[in-house]
């Protein structure tokens, strides 16, 4: 069966060879249509080449970069399930995914030597494509896309999205967010998160929504970025535009930049204040998951109360089960829709796929506007700068440092980030120093779930009831730094 979004992209191409898709700002270029279109067919020669077989599973650790954009369209040409990988994942990590789920490759940004995988050649400017040592095993992922996620409980793993999943989710965004094919967006999120990835790479395959895109966030570039080709569109999060509230741009906010997007973590009412009074401009919280696509949209010009995502979007239902910790009337959040997806690749967690639906880790409640008011979450994610870390895979790789003999790894509120990591360690030799420890980290862990402290202690402590005292934790960090450690 064709695919619609390639489909919908060569109706593009044709109609519209010379549009603008990609602004580089950093290099002075534009990306058309007809180049992207180029680029892709690159690619794609280069997996034939390789002998990749259609329907293999296609890794892809790109950044935000063109080859992104023309990766995923030339794995949905051919049939590839596509993988996207962050940027920064360490190798060790990229590995461990592409083996885990059985990847037939791995497409990289720059050289690199990945355990399982032999580089074996350059299949389009800095696109490097490595291949599996051994054949693929298994029945092949059915599914145009596998969004990694850390679902509800557990290390990385990854959900199984159709097309048709991701189609209907980007239609139904863009209708209630009102973008359209004429605007342009600031792709400061990373293109490989399902965030990034709906609300800016499959836009701009699907209906010509153009980006102006860096490699990082650049806050001090991003206006006049904005500025010079007339985006309208800034899906952010929270950090984002709390820097902005606190440091404002010397020109003023662009007149353009009027649809600001938060989502990722809990955007708090003290941005929401200062960035109002700063610019006049309300930012709309939208709530999604890797499993539902979007579930909420906040999209009234009215200021709400704190943790309100708005309501639910057209073909979203949402039900508040019992839970103990909910606030009164609510519960944990079950989403049913057809953009929910019904297994992770591995078949972990049955228990969050139940009633025909996806059971979330956040708890929350309805105001008597219909808005969806989150409370909290059940399990223990840290939300570092928009992107949810596991503690406990951060605990793993410490655990394998010598003399480690006990660790716990927390988060901890950060004005900048929303929270940052702190590493508890217990040692049974002499202490490593905190270089050594990133430096182990950093060729394990993508950059962003290496903790910000490590704090070292003679023991881990509990409270009566022999549970980790987290309070005497969050003092120890918050002690450590004030300079009182």
């Amino acid at each position: 069966m064709p695919s619609a979004i390639v489909e919908a992209f060569r109706r593009i191409e044709r109609d519209h060879p010379d549009r603008p898709l990609i602004y580089l700002p950093a290099a002075a270029r534009v990306t058309t249509a007809a180049e992207l279109a180029g680029l892709s067919a690159t690619i794609r020669a280069g997996l034939e080449a390789a002998g990749i077989a259609p329907g293999s599973l296609i890794g892809a650790a790109l950044g935000n970069r063109p080859a992104a954009i023309a990766a995923f369209l030339a794995c949905a040409e051919r049939g590839h399930p596509f993988l996207p990988i962050d940027g920064g994942t360490a190798t060790e990590e990229i590995s461990h995914i592409g083996r885990q789920l059985n990847a037939a490759a791995l497409m990289l940004s720059t050289p690199a030597s990945v355990s399982g995988f032999q580089t074996r050649q350059v299949v389009a400017g800095h696109v490097m494509l490595a291949v599996a040592d051994e054949p693929p095993s298994g029945p092949a992922h059915n599914a145009a896309v596998l969004k990694l996620t850390s679902g509800t409980t557990g290390l990385p793993r990854a959900t199984l999205t159709s097309e048709a999943a991701l189609v209907l989710d980007t239609r139904t965004l863009m209708d209630a967010m009102g973008i359209g094919a004429d605007d342009i967006q600031i792709a400061a999120i990373p293109l490989s998160h399902a965030y990034g990835f709906g609300n800016l790479l499959v836009p701009l395959l699907l209906q010509g929504t153009g980006i102006v895109m860096r490699e990082a966030f650049v806050p001090q570039r991003l206006p006049e970025d904005a500025r010079a080709v007339g985006a309208r569109v800034f899906p952010g999060v929270p950090f984002m535009f709390d820097f902005f509230a606190k440091h404002l741009p010397p020109d003023g906010w662009p007149a353009t930049l009027t649809t600001l997007l938060s989502a990722g973590a809990r955007l708090p009412r003290p941005t929401v204040d200062r960035f109002r009074e700063a610019f006049g401009l309300k930012i709309h919280s939208f709530y999604g998951t890797t499993e539902t696509g979007g579930i909420c949209f906040d999209g009234g010009d009215d200021v709400v109360a704190e943790g309100t995502v708005g309501r639910p979007l057209e073909s979203v239902s949402i039900s508040l089960l019992p839970h103990d910790d909910a606030p009164f009337g609510g519960g944990r959040v079950l989403v049913r829709g057809r953009g929910v997806v019904t297994s992770y690749a591995d078949g972990t967690d049955p228990d969050v796929f139940v009633d025909g639906g996806f059971l979330t880790g956040d708890l929350g409640a309805f105001d008597s506007e219909g808005r969806l008011v989150l409370s909290g979450r059940v399990s223990p994610f840290v939300n570092v700068a928009g992107r949810k870390v596991q503690p406990g895979e951060v605990e793993q790789v410490l655990r394998n440092i010598e003399g480690v003999a006990d660790v716990r790894v927390m988060g901890v509120a950060d004005g900048r980030r929303g929270e940052h990591l702190v590493a508890f360690l217990v040692m049974r030799t002499a202490r490593p120093t905190v270089v050594d420890l990133r430096r182990f980290c950093a060729t394990r862990l993508a950059s962003y779930k290496i903790p910000r402290q490590f704090i070292f202690l003679d023991e881990i402590p509990l409270t009566a009831r022999g549970k980790i005292d987290r309070a005497a934790l969050d003092a120890a960090a918050r002690a450590a730094s004030t300079g009182m450690l």
